[in-house]
């Protein structure tokens, strides 16, 4: 990345008020979201970090529009109260709804999966032979009302306090579509998050969009190129490493939807390595090139018993569990990272984005 393309990273303080300037980058995953709000949720209490940038994709892309519409409104507090009013507005929304809620045996499992739920199980049979376009023909979408009762998009579109990232799947061409902050929308915002199987490809400027983490869950070259800051916090939810094999119709479609939600971000993971290592090693001009700072936030523990169904589940309780978790996990990242923000690189890059028998090239 020259210097014509991106702005040399740096970590002063900014505007003088001692914070460490990071980005913060977001993965989709539908209800799972619920742990990045938790992480995100300490991040701002930390008081520490100041956001300059965010990207998100599908769930991670409504969390990344209601911090900013949070800090603009109200600083950090103000983001904190935003995140946990648009997830309290999701589990609303999917109260009544038997897609969104647990089934007496796997309540009774004590699992927020719902494999074993009549709602979930009849849907995916139907998705399986309907298209929305079928089974929904008037297009009703409980998200997008939650989407148009949380945000104000004029005044996001306004602000210049943090910038804004959304990634979709244009539909004809299979390319990425980046949605930066003066082109935020309700629309916009749908089109990061409209799963194929379960809603209509929205429309917007002419163009049909589908759910971003097809391509890319999330992106990470807008932070790189209009973000002074070098570091970028990588919140992950889609776990890397499965020690089981999965062999049932249920476990592989599960790992495979986690493989391919990985795809774009073990990519970017690998370009950015490389030429980090071209830096450190003095075949790239540091003065002219920028060196990043990658960093991530996860807890594949917490997503080793949940499967793709989980992601629909819209109930309060499982979602506090993932927020609960996601606290804990930035806890301890802010703990044992905090000191190398602005310094270098934190994140397990080769172990679990370029593979062992790439480890010294």
């Amino acid at each position: 990345m020259d210097k014509k393309s991106s702005k040399v990273g740096h970590n002063d303080p900014a505007k003088g008020n001692g914070k460490k300037r990071v980005s913060i980058a977001l993965q989709g995953g539908g209800s799972h979201g619920a742990f990045s709000w938790g992480v995100l949720d300490r991040l701002l209490e930390d008081g520490r970090f100041e956001i300059e940038g965010l990207t998100g994709t599908s769930a991670g892309g409504m969390n990344a529009v209601a911090v900013a519409q949070g800090l603009i409104k109200g600083g950090n507090q103000g983001a904190r109260e935003e995140l946990k009013a648009f997830w309290q507005k999701i589990s609303e929304s999917g109260k009544n709804s038997p897609l969104n809620q647990r089934g007496p045996i796997d309540k009774a499992l004590g699992k927020y999966t719902m494999y074993h739920s009549p709602g979930f199980v009849i849907f995916d049979y139907l998705s399986r032979m309907f298209s929305p376009y079928e089974l929904n023909p008037l297009q009703i979408d409980p998200l997008k009302d939650v989407i148009v009762k949380s945000f104000d998009f004029e005044s996001i579109r306004k602000s210049k306090l943090v910038k804004l990232y959304l990634c979709a799947t244009h539909v004809r061409t299979g390319k990425l579509r980046i949605f930066d902050t003066q082109e935020m929308s309700v629309e916009a915002l749908q089109a990061t998050a409209c799963l194929p199987t379960i809603h209509s490809a929205v429309k917007v400027d002419g163009e049909y969009y589908w759910d971003g983490g097809f391509i890319g869950n999330p992106v990470f070259f807008p932070l790189i190129y209009d973000c002074e800051t070098a570091d970028i916090i990588l919140i992950q939810l889609n776990p890397t490493v499965r020690d089981k094999l999965p062999t049932t119709a249920r476990e592989i479609a599960d790992r495979l939807n986690e493989v391919t939600n990985n795809a774009s971000v073990v990519r970017e993971m690998r370009a950015i390595s490389l030429i980090s290592d071209l830096i450190d090693q003095g075949e790239l001009d540091a003065k002219k090139h920028k060196r990043v700072h990658m960093h991530v936030i996860e807890d594949e523990e917490v997503f080793a018993e949940l499967g793709w169904s989980s992601k629909l589940n819209t109930e309060w309780e499982f979602f506090m569990h993932l927020f609960e978790k996601g606290r804990l996990a930035a806890d301890k990242w802010i703990k044992e990272n905090y000191e190398y923000v602005g310094k270098k690189t934190t994140a397990p890059m080769r172990e679990h984005f370029v593979g062992e028998k790439w480890n010294k090239h």
